[in-house]
């Protein structure tokens, strides 16, 4: 079976190829418009089932992707104690059943297996093996399957997760990531925890080629790279780690935007030159206020008058004319340049400092 890849790379863009996939079980994306993932995994011989990461408010999605292959839910596995989403594995269980997976380290009243690192979950004739993956948190792991990795948010694609949760270690992180990706094949397929650029798998060959994170060899060069990410996380990190803890049934009206994703304006890059994209308004958007709208006012009477006066004097008027038209050929650009800002949402997270990074409130 062949797949579409769309995988990270240098600044130059990204590089679409065709690879022999190498997954032998099937694997169906939750895709979270706001850039978080789960990924449901079917055998499909015997059917069973295993649920990464489930969103509570996706629970539906998750539903329904498990009934349309006739799959039955055996395991839950959460990759870390999560800050930054709502889980849905106290949800999915109750409706669904299934074991729900996490590190024994992890926090939580909701996990009723603790796996360890090597510890193997049965799925039909195959085996999924949980990678302590120490780092991003402590608990935090990956989950290998026949020709598949899900990274949770240790590797993300050309990136790493954000830091929502205690106990981030950047040595262990490091050695966490050259000791479960430096001995696997290239071609293993990589499904991340988050995106948002609307992907959900990449390759080994590609992160390595591509992402800083993991191509870095030196552990000094990796621990810089980690105190110059200013990425901070959501305000109310630590209630929706409680909230995880406890296993939530439904979304709390409170915590409703904390659902699926974290709010890009809290999880940013500082850059104090700019304005807070947040806050700016419109007429701060077009570079001076009410320029354009001045411009064309300006413009359209300019040429009501050049119309009108047209019949005393041609010549004087003509040149009213010509000004009509430059203020309203500089005015009307403008205009259309606030519009299209003022239309563009703030959706960047997990890709880390780049030139595409919202500024700070």
């Amino acid at each position: 079976m062949l797949v579409s890849v769309n995988w990270a790379s240098p600044p130059s863009g990204n590089i679409s190829t065709m690879v022999r996939d190498p997954r032998r079980v099937d694997v169906v994306p939750i895709r979270h418009p706001r850039g978080c993932r789960s990924y449901v995994i079917v055998d499909p011989e015997s059917r069973e089932a295993c649920v990464v990461d489930p969103l509570l408010d996706h629970l539906r999605d998750t539903m329904d992707a498990l009934s349309e292959r006739g799959a039955d839910l055996k395991w839950i596995v959460e990759t870390h104690s999560h800050g930054d989403h709502l889980s849905g594995a106290a949800a999915l269980t109750a409706r669904c059943g299934g074991t729900v997976v996490m590190h024994q380290k992890a926090d939580s009243a909701v996990a009723t297996l603790r796996a360890m690192d090597g510890h193997e979950l049965a799925l039909g004739e195959h085996t999924l093996r949980v990678h302590h993956a120490s780092g991003i948190t402590e608990d935090a792991i990956v989950l290998e399957a026949p020709g598949a990795m899900f990274t949770g948010d240790t590797l993300l694609i050309g990136t790493v997760g954000l830091r929502d949760a205690p106990g981030s270690d950047p040595l262990a992180w490091y050695e966490s990531l050259h000791r479960i990706f430096d001995e696997r094949g290239e071609e293993t397929i990589l499904h991340p925890g988050h995106d948002d650029m609307g992907r959900d798998l990449t390759t080994l060959r590609a992160e390595r080629t591509g992402n800083r994170w993991l191509r870095e060899d030196d552990r000094e060069a990796f621990l810089s790279l980690f105190r110059s990410d200013e990425r901070t996380p959501r305000k109310d990190a630590a209630r929706i780690l409680e909230a995880n803890r406890s296993g939530l049934q439904k979304v709390p009206r409170d915590l409703a935007p904390a659902s699926g994703f974290a709010a890009p304006t809290e999880t940013v890059q500082k850059n104090p030159g700019r304005p807070p994209a947040a806050k700016r308004t419109e007429s701060q958007a077009s570079g001076t206020p009410g320029m354009a709208g001045l411009l064309i006012a300006t413009g359209v009477l300019c040429a009501l008058g050049t119309i009108l006066g047209w019949l005393v004097m041609p010549a004087l008027h003509g040149l009213s004319l010509l000004a009509a038209l430059i203020l309203l050929g500089t005015g009307l650009p403008a205009l259309e340049g606030r519009r299209r800002r003022k239309g563009m949402e703030p959706e960047l997270y997990y890709l880390g400092p780049s030139k595409h990074t919202l500024d700070p409130e």
